[in-house]
C-alpha cells in the first residue's frame, strides 16, 4: 500500500459579511479564513464583499498576522457601521489590504475605523489600488484615529500607495496616526487621493490629541491635512511636535493647521500642535 501526501488545497473565495464577522489569520504555514463560527479555510488571496452594499452591517473585519507572514486582503463595497473597530489589523506581521469599489468603515467609541495599533514591532499596514478603482472611507469613533490607533493606541507603520482615501478622526484622534494620548510615527504616502481630517486636539496625519507626529513622508499622490482644533495639519496632535515630516517628488499637498481655542494656540500647517 502506497500512501501520497497532498498539499492542502488554497483558493481565494468571495467572503459575504451579511454571513457574518471575518477573521484572516496569516502566519509561516499560510493564510485562513474564518467567518463566524465556522472552520478556518486556506484562502491565500479573500475578496471581503458584502451582496448589497447599500446597507449598512455591523459585522466586522479582522486581520492578523504572525511575525515574519503577510496577509494580503480585498475589501470591496463593504458598508460596515459597528460598535467595534470595523475592519482591525494586528500581530507582529505585514498586513496589505487592497481596495476595490467603494468601502465605508464606521467605528463606535474608542476605535479606528481602519485599526491599527502599532506597540513594540508590530509590522506594517499597506493600503493600495493596483485597479485604480479603489475607494474608502474610515471614520473612528470618540478617541480614535480614522486610520490607525484605538483610544490610547498608537497608529505607526503605515503606508498608503493609491486609492481614493477619506480619513476622518473621531474626537481627540488623528485623521491618519495615533488615537488619543497616543502617537502617529512612519506615516508614508506614496500615491493616491488621501483627505485626512483630525478629530478635535488630532493632528490630520500624525499624532492624536497630545501625541507627536513623526518621520512622516510623503512622495507621490494628492495629500489634504486638515488638523482639528488645536492639531497640526501634519505633525503634532494638541501639546505635542511634529518631526521629521518630508515631502518629496511628485505630491501635491495642501494643510491647514487646527484653529485655536480659549486655552491653546492653533496647529501648525506642517509642525507643531497648538501650545
Amino acid at each position: 500500500v502506497m500512501s501520497v501526501s497532498l498539499p492542502m488545497t488554497t483558493y481565494a473565495a468571495n467572503w459575504y459579511l451579511e454571513d457574518g464577522s471575518v477573521t484572516v489569520n496569516a502566519d509561516n504555514s499560510g493564510q485562513t479564513v474564518t467567518q463566524g463560527s465556522g472552520s478556518a479555510v486556506p484562502d491565500e488571496a479573500p475578496v471581503i464583499t458584502q451582496r448589497g452594499s447599500s446597507a449598512e452591517t455591523s459585522n466586522t473585519i479582522t486581520i492578523n498576522a504572525s511575525e515574519n507572514a503577510t496577509a494580503n486582503v480585498t475589501i470591496s463595497n463593504v458598508n460596515i457601521d459597528t460598535s467595534g473597530a470595523a475592519v482591525s489589523t494586528g500581530g507582529k506581521g505585514n498586513v496589505n489590504i487592497e481596495l476595490d469599489g467603494t468601502n465605508t468603515l464606521k467605528s463606535g467609541r474608542n476605535h479606528a475605523g481602519l485599526e491599527k495599533n502599532s506597540d513594540g514591532n508590530q509590522g506594517k499596514l499597506t493600503i493600495t489600488d493596483e485597479n485604480g478603482n479603489g475607494k474608502l472611507i474610515a471614520t473612528g469613533g470618540d478617541y480614535g484615529a480614522g486610520i490607525g490607533g484605538s483610544d490610547r493606541g498608537n497608529g505607526s507603520n503605515i503606508t498608503i500607495t493609491g486609492g481614493e482615501i477619506t480619513a476622518i478622526g473621531g474626537t481627540k484622534g488623528a485623521g491618519i496616526g495615533g488615537g488619543c494620548f497616543s502617537n502617529g510615527n512612519d506615516i508614508t504616502i506614496a500615491g493616491g487621493k488621501v483627505t485626512a481630517t483630525g478629530g478635535d486636539f488630532g493632528a490630520g496625519i500624525g499624532g492624536g490629541n497630545h501625541g507627536e507626529g513623526k518621520n512622516i513622508t510623503i512622495t507621490d499622490g494628492e495629500v489634504t491635512a486638515i488638523g482639528g482644533l488645536n492639531g497640526a495639519g501634519i505633525g503634532g496632535g494638541l501639546r505635542n511636535n511634529g518631526e521629521k515630516i518630508t515631502v518629496s517628488g511628485d505630491a501635491t499637498l495642501k494643510v491647514q493647521g487646527g484653529p485655536t481655542d480659549a486655552w491653546d494656540g492653533a496647529g501648525a500647517g506642517i509642525g507643531n500642535g497648538g501650545y
